[in-house]
C-alpha cells in the first residue's frame, strides 16, 4: 500500500500536469513585460510560452483566491472582493529556483506560480 504522503504528492503532481523532475518544466529564460502585462517563458525543451498576466491572476492558487473562486462556483451571486480584470502586475520576483511571484496593483502578493503549474497552463491552452 502506498505511503499517504506519496499519494498526496502524486495527486498534486497530476494536478500540476508534469512530474516533479520533468525538465520540460524548467525555464531557460523568463521575461515579465509590464507594459504589455505578459510573462514570456522559454522552456528547456524549446517550447516558447506567452501568458497574459490577467489570465495568471484568474488562475492564482493562493488560499484567498481559491476560496473566492470556490465560493463563486457554489453560489453564482457571490461578489468577489477583487475583480482581477482591472488589476495589473507592478513587479515580479523569483521564488527560489522553482517559481515566480507577482506584486499586483491591488496589493495582492501571496500567489506563487510554480514553473510546473505555469507549464500545465500552457499545455492546456
Amino acid at each position: 500500500m502506498p505511503d499517504e504522503r506519496e499519494s498526496k504528492t502524486s495527486e498534486a503532481t497530476r494536478a500540476q500536469g508534469t512530474a516533479p523532475n520533468d525538465d520540460s518544466a524548467k525555464p531557460v529564460d523568463l521575461k515579465v513585460k509590464l507594459a504589455e502585462q505578459k510573462l514570456i517563458v522559454d522552456w528547456t525543451d524549446g517550447r516558447h510560452s506567452e501568458y497574459s498576466l490577467a489570465m495568471l491572476r484568474r488562475h492564482c492558487l493562493c488560499a484567498q483566491c481559491r476560496t473566492e473562486r470556490e465560493a463563486q462556483k457554489n453560489n453564482p451571486l457571490t461578489v468577489l472582493k477583487t475583480d482581477p480584470a482591472g488589476v495589473r502586475v507592478t513587479s515580479a520576483s523569483l521564488v527560489g529556483s522553482y517559481a515566480i511571484a507577482f506584486q499586483w496593483s491591488d496589493g495582492h502578493d501571496t500567489g506563487i506560480y510554480d514553473f510546473r503549474y505555469l507549464r500545465s497552463l500552457d499545455d492546456s491552452a
